[in-house]
């Protein structure tokens, strides 16, 4: 019976031992997980950013394009009556 206090006693020991870094274990796997959210979400926000840059390039690219073709019309509807009338002086009639 002597010999099984500190059989019981290493025992509680181990157990307790064991638990901490189960613990501990625990925290470092909880804190990796965090800091993987972290490069994640940081990851998303320069994906959008970028979406949200490249929208706005298109969107000014779209509004170039516009008033280039509202240029060319108007510049088409100034020159299209002198065109019409050349074009029915050079055949006879």
């Amino acid at each position: 019976m002597l010999i099984q206090v500190p059989l019981v006693g290493v025992f509680i020991w181990y157990s307790l031992e064991m638990a901490k870094r189960s613990s501990d274990s625990q925290k470092a796997f909880m804190d990796a997980l965090d800091k993987r959210d972290q490069a994640f979400e940081m990851r998303n926000t320069a994906v959008i950013r970028a979406i949200d840059n490249l929208n706005a390039a298109i969107c000014h690219q779209l509004e170039s394009i516009d008033k280039s073709h509202e240029e060319h019309d108007r510049y088409v509807r100034e020159k299209l009556p002198a065109a019409g009338s050349r074009s029915s002086r050079a055949k006879p009639a």
